[in-house]
């Protein structure tokens, strides 16, 4: 730091952190049901989102998912560990051929099959969020007694979102968690 900069009205620039290491997963019971996505850095650090309606596990992933990307500043790089695909596929992949590089508003957005793609307003929220952040992707095998770092973390978002879906089955409250706490 110049001497200037100790005199400036500015705050000298700050980087961004370390990247951001976070599960997703979603939960519903039955399939479709009852759903809820949850995100999980650590204990302190977590959210839980109750999907209204009947859903399914999917948009739960997918609605963790964007809880996750609204909540970590956009300036920190984000590691995302995940167990669905198809929630991962929707909004890295599919999302640039069904809205033809974002050409196509979101309720015009078709399948190969010719079918209106679901959740579509969801995945381009997601998308949007996506848009100019640093975000990889680890896929992780669900519902395993593996005991990799990310196995443990996608297991705690699943026990979160399980319990969510729990409470609502029984007209309970539940925890949402603490968000983010940086």
């Amino acid at each position: 730091m110049t001497q200037g900069a100790l005199f400036d009205d500015e705050a000298p620039a700050t980087a961004p952190g370390p990247p951001v290491v976070a599960a997703t997963d979603g939960s519903a019971r039955p399939n479709p049901g009852h759903a809820a996505g949850a995100w999980f850095v650590s204990e302190q650090c977590w959210q839980a989102i109750a999907v209204e309606g009947t859903s399914t596990n999917n948009v739960g992933e997918l609605v963790a998912i964007r809880a996750l990307l609204e909540a970590v500043p956009a300036d920190r790089p984000l590691h995302v560990v995940y167990d669905s695909t198809y929630a991962q596929k929707c909004v890295t992949t599919w999302v640039h051929t069904w809205s033809r590089g974002g050409r196509v508003p979101p309720e015009r957005w078709m399948t190969k099959e010719g079918t209106p793609v679901k959740n579509a307003g969801l995945v381009a929220r997601i998308a949007d969020l996506l848009a100019g952040r640093t975000v990889t992707w680890s896929k992780v095998k669900s519902h395993t007694t593996l005991t990799t770092r990310e196995h443990l973390l996608n297991r705690e978002a699943d026990v979160r979102a399980g319990a969510v879906v729990e409470a609502l089955g029984a007209g309970t409250p539940y925890d949402c968690g603490p968000g983010w706490t940086g």
